[in-house]
């Protein structure tokens, strides 16, 4: 039954995907937490050439959940595992890939809002130099001359 293949190969193509997806968010995790922005780049680029391929996978069949709700119970019964089976994994592999991702962009956030912290106190250091640089003494009196 050729729309039962179809059916299983894009739905496993469709959890192979969330399968890849995952993998790289556990990396992606990784790589905030070790401050390795350069391999984060590279690697959300990965990421961006899966989410292309879900895409693909969309616009090549766009009436896809239509056509399923419509012919599963006409799928011969081991078809229609195979079909569920491979749903139901990628329902799973979803949940834990939103998980990685909330964890990854807290772990940002908290990255950029210490990072912001950071920043404040030395720019406030700045002005404090700034404003003690008035009081010094004149710049001939701040070198120290060996021959005295």
């Amino acid at each position: 039954m050729l729309a039962a293949l179809d059916f299983i190969a894009t739905f496993k193509d469709r959890r192979q995907c969330f399968a890849d997806l995952l993998q790289i968010s556990r990396t992606q995790l990784g790589l905030v937490e070790a401050d390795d922005y350069p391999q984060l780049l590279r690697l959300l680029g990965g990421k961006q050439q899966i989410i292309g391929r879900l895409e693909a996978i969309s616009s090549h069949e766009p009436q896809l959940w239509d056509k399923w709700r419509r012919e599963r119970e006409r799928l011969a019964p081991g078809a229609r595992e195979l079909c569920e089976q491979a749903l139901a994994e990628t329902e799973t592999l979803l949940a834990e890939l939103l998980e990685h991702e909330r964890i990854a962009t807290e772990s940002l956030a908290r990255r950029r809002d210490q990072t912001a912290l950071q920043l404040a106190a030395v720019a406030g250091g700045s002005r404090v130099n700034q404003a003690y640089s008035d009081c010094l003494a004149p710049v001939t009196h701040r070198h120290l001359d060996l021959d005295q």
